[in-house]
């Protein structure tokens, strides 16, 4: 019968329960610190979805306009106008991938004090039809009526030296324009579109208080489609410029609630 063996065991592979601890704490640590780039990433790349969408809606808005016959005069009564008449059928074209709600909360989250509802659209929303998208999108050339206005828009008289608000709808100013083109086929009713048009081409209280320019602001810095979803609370956090703006020129830019800002800072170049 055989002895006992003189040789000597080999011990267990594997991982004593300390280097398994060892790695665990590794693998936790290394995900801490990727998690919040990997969301980073994922927030960025949803921004230039947004940007991207904003620019189509650009294009739709120009071949509105044009097939119109008109150049920047006559734009789309609603944003999602584009939608049915075939220049963006796409319906997540109107929805910016930050807004969790797919459009539902309108063009500015609920949290916001100044919500403009007039400007929402989707199915049934301010007279839209039933299969109308959704948009996360604030259309600043909509046709609902414009209760801002009077008192804000402004005209530079050369005669009198002195800016003047369109006392009435009709009233005509130095160029003989008046606010209210009747291009929505109602008299002495005052439209977004109508004020925004007058307010590009001749200025408001704010540009001719805080500049030397008796005219109107550049295509380049006055918005058309606004996207408010890239921000928290649009309230608080007036001092950070993540809103984006698509301008009339077709370009975007970041601003803060308050785009006229960005439109005086840049006013150099022009």
């Amino acid at each position: 019968m055989n002895g006992p063996s003189n040789q000597r065991r080999r011990p267990a592979s594997g991982f004593t329960l300390t280097e398994l601890l060892v790695v665990v704490s590794i693998l936790g640590l290394l995900v801490g610190l990727l998690l919040p780039v990997l969301a980073q990433a994922r927030r960025h790349a949803r921004i230039t979805q947004c940007m991207s969408q904003l620019k189509q809606h650009h294009s739709g808005i120009l071949q509105y306009d044009m097939s119109n016959d008109t150049y920047k005069t006559n734009f789309p009564p609603r944003l999602t106008t584009l939608f049915h008449e075939g220049y963006g059928q796409d319906a997540r074209l109107y929805q910016c991938p930050l807004d969790p709600n797919g459009g539902r909360e309108g063009g500015k989250p609920a949290i916001a004090t100044s919500q403009y509802t007039e400007t929402d659209e989707g199915p049934a929303i301010n007279g839209l039809p039933a299969n109308n998208p959704y948009s996360s999108y604030m259309y600043e050339f909509n046709s609902a009526t414009c209760g801002w206005w009077n008192g804000w828009v402004e005209y530079y008289d050369m005669g009198s030296g002195g800016f003047f608000t369109p006392s009435v709808p009709g009233d005509p100013n130095k160029d003989g324009d008046v606010i209210d083109t009747n291009v929505d086929g109602s008299t002495g009713r005052i439209t977004w579109q109508e004020t925004k048009f007058y307010q590009q081409k001749y200025g408001d209280q704010f540009l001719h208080t805080n500049t030397s320019f008796t005219s109107g602001y550049p295509g380049t810095w006055f918005p058309v489609v606004r996207c408010f979803w890239h921000v928290k609370d649009p309230d608080t956090e007036n001092f950070i410029p993540e809103i984006k703006n698509l301008a009339m020129d077709g370009n975007v830019f970041d601003s803060t609630p308050q785009w006229e800002n960005v439109a005086i800072e840049n006013l150099d170049d022009f």
